[in-house]
């Protein structure tokens, strides 16, 4: 497929990476030499510099045998006239763009469509990463939850405390101390910071993460089993570091959800503004590297500390304060890949990208057929499919154990109905089922086939 990405920052040039691998022909746009640079030295793609609206600029791109294009450049303004630029000039099929202020976002039904601005999907990176930081914040002593099958099923991840039932058990001897009344499966397993899908004889070591596949309502008694708490959501007391855009759609979520919030800002104007629009939250016009303040505002009897400001060093470093303060639930907003790694080797586990978020996003979106979810755990190495088996699907021919897998592959759950059901060899998927499915980035192709979903874009 021939595809226009505009915008070489962290979450364009995260979905010309994944693009560009699966075999598509990829062009991306952007004003600065050095990301540009980047993108060249790292993939197999076009790159083009100039503003990416620029009708010239689009057509040495490509946009005239673009059957997508994705705007995510740092400017609303210059995504939405792209895709206008794109549609009328260039007749590109589908138009993405990444638009991040709220005003745009609230009156997108209105704004965005065939006979408006033409733009077939809009995707907010602020949005996005609120709902990661609330998941967090509904399952606080996990490192991770995520959602598929309509709510149905949870992949929640885990920090294996030392204490554990769980320490030097095998995941096929699991079902030792986790009763059979509560099926589990333990898709995704990260020692020493190496990601895999385990096997039956991988075992689970202190300190190590992984993440189960279960039914939602199951999660409490799986925290309990693993020897973590499930804190209650109402009554909390949450210290927000930042009031942008991130940090003001997590506030107003959590009012809804009954927690005493308190916001702290740099920006005396923001700070203004957002004492008039968030009623229920004190807000403080502060540094939040100033220890003095934090230690004022009570961050020691914090339940929650949520570092969510667009500088990832004060995130980090604040975030390593509140552990000082010895803040049971600390989240981190991290924008740069290049501190991903670096922040959990010095401990801070809970960690919310935008960029793979945002990405995760427009990728779900650019198939058709019956692929509904596509995700990414860990590392960004293992992915999350969630399909529908159809009559004629390959996975539906025979039981599990008799269904020949790419290596590192496991079905983590299925939803028949409403019932979900953790499979096992003998499991054999019907027509219509939601299957999710872990396997490695460089299978998912093969893992797709497996449901005769023929991946074009819309």
């Amino acid at each position: 497929m021939n595809i226009v990405i505009l915008g070489a920052g962290e979450v364009g040039y995260n979905i010309a990476d994944r693009l560009a691998v699966e075999g598509n022909d990829v062009s991306v746009v952007d004003i600065s030499e050095d990301r540009l640079q980047r993108v060249a030295d790292n993939m197999d793609v076009k790159t083009v510099l100039g503003n990416a609206a620029h009708p010239s600029v689009l057509q040495q791109a490509g946009a005239a045998d673009a059957e997508l294009l994705i705007a995510a450049t740092q400017n609303d303004e210059v995504n939405m006239l792209a895709c206008q630029v794109a549609h009328s000039l260039f007749h590109v099929t589908t138009k993405m763009a990444r638009i991040r202020e709220r005003d745009y976002v609230n009156q997108a039904d209105k704004l965005f469509g065939r006979d408006e601005l033409p733009i077939d999907l809009v995707i907010s990176p602020e949005k996005e990463a609120a709902l990661a930081v609330v998941r967090r914040f509904r399952v606080s002593s996990a490192v991770d939850m995520q959602e598929f099958a309509g709510g149905h099923i949870s992949l929640v991840g885990v920090r294996v405390p030392p204490k554990s039932d769980l320490v030097g058990m095998a995941v096929g001897d699991l079902n030792e101390v986790v009763p059979a009344s509560l099926p589990i499966n333990i898709v995704a397993h990260e020692h020493n910071g190496g990601w895999k899908v385990p096997g039956a004889n991988s075992v689970l070591l202190a300190g190590d993460t992984i993440y189960a596949a279960l039914d939602r309502k199951d999660i409490d008694r799986f925290m309990a089993v693993v020897g973590l708490d499930q804190c209650k959501q109402t009554g909390r007391n949450v210290m927000l570091i930042g009031g942008g855009h991130v940090g003001y759609e997590v506030a107003l979520e959590l009012q809804r959800l009954g927690a005493h919030i308190k916001v702290i800002e740099h920006n005396p104007d923001r700070c203004q503004w957002l004492a008039e629009h968030l009623k229920e939250a004190m807000v403080i016009q502060g540094d939040a590297m100033d220890k003095s303040l934090l230690e004022e505002e009570a961050i020691a009897q914090m339940d929650d500390f949520m570092a969510l400001t667009n500088d990832d060093e004060v995130n980090i470093l604040s975030s390593l304060i509140s552990r000082q303060y010895k803040v049971p639930h600390t989240v981190t907003l991290i924008n740069r890949d290049v501190y991903s790694g670096l922040v959990r080797a010095i401990g801070l586990s809970n960690i919310v990208s935008p960029r793979f978020t945002t990405a995760a996003s427009i990728l779900r979106h650019v198939r058709r057929g019956r692929v509904f979810g596509l995700s990414t755990l860990g590392d960004g190495s293992l992915e999350v499919l969630e399909a529908e088996a159809m009559q004629t699907s390959r996975i539906t021919d025979a039981p599990l154990a008799a269904i020949n897998f790419p290596e590192s592959t496991i079905i983590g759950a299925i939803v028949r109905g409403d019932a979900v059901i953790i499979p096992d060899g003998a499991t054999q998927v019907q027509a219509g089922d939601h299957v999710v499915l872990i396997t490695q980035q460089r299978h998912l192709s093969m893992v797709e086939r497996l449901f005769e979903v023929n991946l074009e874009f819309f």
